[in-house]
C-alpha cells in the first residue's frame, strides 16, 4: 500500500492552424495559449499541486505548453519528458504512460490531445462523466492508496476540472 497518487491531464493551449503544407506535430500556441497554460500552472502552484514529473507530446504546442507549466511550476528540465507516444494518444496510451510511472513521483501531468486526453479523464471516478477538455484544460485525479501500477481509472478517488479563464467564467467542478 503506497501514498496516494494525482494524475493531472492538461491539454495543450491554444494553437494557430498548421502552416499551408507544414505537419500537425509543428502547430505552435498563439498567444492566447499561451496565457491559458500560463493560468492553469499558477493555478496549481498556488494550490499546492506542482507536479513531480510531467510527460508531454513531442508536438510543438503540447512541449511549449508542458515546458510554461514547469517554469510557472519552478521545475527544472530533469521533471519534464517528450514522450513520443503521447502524440495524439489514445486513453489506452495514455493510461499506460501513468501507470508505469516511477513509484517516487506522487503527482504526474501529462500534457497531450484531445479526444484522447477528454476521453481518459471521463473514465476518472466512480460515476465517470463525459467533460470535454477545452484548451489548457485540467483533470485531475486523485487515488488515495496503491502505487501506480495498481491503479484503475474509475477508481479515483475523486477528480476535479478545471479550464482557463476566457470570454465565459471559469469552471471549476469537483466530483
Amino acid at each position: 500500500m503506497g501514498a496516494h497518487r494525482r494524475l493531472s491531464l492538461l491539454r495543450h493551449g491554444r494553437a494557430g492552424p498548421a502552416l499551408r503544407g507544414a505537419e500537425d506535430r509543428t502547430r505552435v500556441l498563439d498567444a492566447r495559449g499561451a496565457r491559458e497554460v500560463e493560468e492553469m500552472g499558477t493555478r496549481l502552484r498556488s494550490r499546492g499541486l506542482v507536479p513531480g514529473l510531467i510527460l508531454a507530446s513531442p508536438a510543438a504546442r503540447t512541449w511549449a505548453s508542458a515546458e510554461i507549466i514547469a517554469q510557472v511550476c519552478g521545475l527544472g528540465s530533469e521533471r519534464l519528458r517528450a514522450v513520443d507516444e503521447l502524440y495524439l494518444a489514445d486513453p489506452a496510451t495514455l493510461w499506460r504512460a501513468a501507470t508505469t510511472c516511477d513509484t517516487g513521483v506522487r503527482h504526474l501531468l501529462i500534457c497531450a490531445h484531445n479526444p484522447g486526453i477528454s476521453e481518459l479523464a471521463a473514465r476518472f471516478a466512480e460515476r465517470p462523466r463525459t467533460h470535454l477538455l477545452p484548451t489548457a484544460g485540467l483533470a485531475s485525479a486523485v487515488w488515495e492508496q496503491g502505487e501506480w501500477h495498481e491503479l484503475k481509472a474509475h477508481d479515483a478517488d475523486h477528480c476535479d476540472y478545471d479550464e482557463p479563464r476566457s470570454e465565459r467564467a471559469s469552471t471549476r467542478i469537483r466530483l
